[in-house]
């Protein structure tokens, strides 16, 4: 009789050691989801409080000028690194590498937070889409804004 109340115990004992083994799991395994959700959503959101502005003029059949304004809307200064064009078969060139005709030059200009810059860039007129590529200083992370559509 001793022998079986013992296996008993052991039976019970090993089912709740594995119904708490699994809840553990499930608990540790809803935390780091929890944490790589909220890393991805800030990860997201970066870069969003940059905003611009673009319209487009055509000169010709092969150049317009494209007028942009920056507005810095982070809790940080941010530096810009490049201006970059997207064309209609969707490939991208950095307009500042390719057009010396920055109006002014904004290349590695800082942007306080809430300032506003405007500039003119002359390039091809097949590009259809332009975007920035800044450094946040207080990060030190390189990013990029959204694609803005020329009008």
């Amino acid at each position: 009789m001793r022998i079986l109340i013992r296996m008993k115990r052991r039976g019970l004992s090993n089912l709740i050691s594995t119904i708490i083994l699994i809840s553990a799991t499930l608990i540790g395994g809803v935390l780091v989801y929890s944490y790589f959700q909220k890393t991805m959503t800030t990860m997201e959101s970066m870069g969003q409080n940059i905003y611009i502005m673009a319209n487009s003029q055509l000169i010709n059949n092969n150049f317009q000028i494209i007028y942009i304004k920056i507005t810095n809307n982070m809790q940080s200064q941010i530096k810009i690194i490049g201006i970059y064009g997207i064309y209609q078969n969707g490939t991208q060139e950095n307009l500042t590498l390719t057009s010396n005709n920055i109006n002014p030059d904004i290349l590695n200009k800082y942007i306080n937070p809430g300032e506003t810059v405007s500039f003119v860039i002359y390039t091809s007129s097949n590009v259809q889409s332009v975007f920035i590529q800044y450094n946040d200083t207080q990060s030190n992370v390189i990013m990029s804004s959204q694609p803005v559509n020329l009008k």
